[in-house]
């Protein structure tokens, strides 16, 4: 019996962190880490930005352009 609820708590616990994981990359929450796979994954040993540097960089980008809303 307990390893029966010990089993439906586990699912639970991975469709919850399921669940957060897609609200943190709605949100643009798990930018830096998806950055910093990528550039673990490209190698070459270039240097990484810091999570300062790279938010201060994407506001940079986001922000930069002319917005042609109306």
């Amino acid at each position: 019996m307990r390893l029966a609820v010990a089993g439906k708590l586990e699912r639970i616990r991975r469709r919850a962190a399921r669940v957060w994981l897609g609200i943190r990359e709605w949100c643009g929450d798990r930018a830096y880490e998806r950055y910093q796979e990528a550039q673990a994954r490209r190698g070459g040993g270039a240097a990484q930005l810091s999570r300062q540097d790279f938010y201060v960089a994407q506001l940079e980008k986001r922000y930069s352009r002319v917005s042609r809303c109306c």
